[in-house]
């Protein structure tokens, strides 16, 4: 997988981590507006990385996306969040 500071040949200091899990990291470059989306390294069925997510793990993705998306759009919100969604 891409290292951040790897993708589109940007500094790694752009990369703000939005939500962060044992299978998963999510990070957003609010000046490009882009997503880097990082998978670990356990391999699934065909040697390929594999994320299986619960409800609850689904939830917290959807809820990451929707406030990177507020982010990008400048939305203020009511209340301030924790990087990892919390």
């Amino acid at each position: 997988m891409e290292r951040p500071s790897k993708a589109k040949g940007l500094d790694e200091t752009m990369w703000e981590s939005v939500l962060k899990k044992d299978q998963f990291e999510i990070r957003m470059n609010p000046t490009y507006k882009s997503i880097l989306f990082q998978v670990s390294d356990t391999a699934g069925s065909e040697g390929k990385p594999a994320l299986v997510l619960n409800q609850a793990e689904l939830f917290e993705l959807l809820h990451a996306f929707l406030a990177i998306n507020r982010s990008f759009n400048r939305e203020t919100m009511y209340y301030e969040e924790e990087p990892d969604g919390a």
